[in-house]
């Protein structure tokens, strides 16, 4: 109820409009066979709306599409209302979904989608105002991480703890707390005393909003070639030691298993400066931060950004859940080399094991 206090305490600075009023007229627990969290009126030039209204207090996606499932049903049960969904805040990706299912939204962060009648109202753009505080690791921490990887790209119906934990070399009770949370945010479910991704794509789409690629930390270079991929070739010619950890990253890597886009820059994660040192040397690169070519980068995933790395072409190439991670926020035509390596690489993984 505290998100519907403060939707009606801020209603007039979320919804700047002379005359547009939004009234909560009941909170309820079910109408029908249907719950619902709220009833509310919109009233615009003489016009009244009846909207079924659901909260969503935190901001994961499995919960979110459950909503939208539920406002959609409501809605075509009772002809002339319409469904509202209210939050703290929703990402991008939640909006576009909502508007795609005809459903209005508004968040207390300040974005505002509303369609009714003769009444439209459209403001975005603004960020989260309510960043979620954490109670112990995130499930996108590093380790953590690992057991989403393996979940996701190893084609297994169900895992048990302990087959999870021998699988990610992680402790079993860490395995296990992990599990439950799991569970608790609905990217999962139980079958007897093993565990099942609900649907692999939500979790993603939250990875995303969790993770950025400016959390590693990068060293800039300029390497004397014509082109990344000559860059690459010279890789592939240094036969690199086994025990040296790298893998190409963001579009160079992409390029090797789902290319699409243009690059100008070679990304290589790097497992410590004594590697960077090694690469500066046999590629003879020059620090640049203007017209950097190679981007050294020692990852912020000092563990998963090397797991289930790909063997191509000579070259050692991230797993196809780290590039699109990386790249989903990669200002230079990353998010379309994203969803081109979603759509080619993982789509049919992920939606098999779903």
């Amino acid at each position: 109820l505290k998100i519907i206090e403060q939707l009606e305490k801020k209603m007039e600075g979320l919804v700047p409009i002379q005359g547009f009023n939004l009234y909560i007229e009941d909170r309820i627990d079910s109408i029908n066979n249907g719950a619902s969290d709220f009833i509310a009126r919109v009233q615009y030039q003489g016009q009244s709306y009846e909207m079924a209204g659901e909260i969503l207090p935190r901001n994961y996606m499995p919960v979110f599409k459950d909503k939208i499932f539920k406002l959609k049903s409501l809605v075509e049960q009772r002809q002339g209302m319409s469904g509202i969904l209210v939050s703290p805040y929703l990402s991008k990706n939640k909006r576009d979904e909502c508007k795609k299912a005809g459903v209005n939204f508004i968040d207390l962060s300040g974005n505002v989608f509303i369609k009714i009648g003769g009444l439209y109202v459209e403001r975005e753009g603004f960020p989260n105002r309510f960043p979620e505080k954490r109670n112990g690791r995130s499930l996108f921490s590093d380790k953590a991480s690992l057991v989403l990887r393996t979940m996701m790209l190893e084609k297994l119906e169900a895992w048990g703890i302990r087959q999870l934990a021998s699988k990610t070399e992680l402790d079993p009770g860490f395995v296990s707390r992990l599990a439950r949370q799991l569970e608790e945010r609905n990217y999962a479910v139980r079958i007897g005393s093993k565990i099942r991704l609900r649907e692999p794509k939500f979790i993603l789409d939250d990875w995303t909003g969790e993770y950025h690629y400016k959390k590693n930390k990068e060293y800039r270079f300029f390497c004397m070639a014509e082109s990344p991929e000559q860059i690459m070739d010279r890789i592939r010619e240094m036969h690199i030691e086994d025990q040296r950890k790298y893998v190409l990253g963001f579009h160079a890597g992409a390029s090797l298993v789902a290319p699409y886009a243009i690059f100008n820059e070679v990304h290589i994660y790097v497992n410590n400066h004594g590697d960077i040192d090694f690469f500066r040397k046999n590629l003879n690169l020059t620090e640049s931060e203007q017209g950097a070519n190679v981007i050294l980068a020692i990852p912020y995933y000092k563990h998963s950004a090397f797991y289930q790395e790909q063997q191509v072409k000579g070259l050692r190439v991230a797993s196809d859940i780290q590039l699109y991670l990386d790249l989903y926020h990669y200002p230079l035509r990353g998010l379309e080399q994203a969803e081109h390596i979603y759509e080619k690489r993982l789509k049919p993984l992920v939606t098999a094991n779903g």
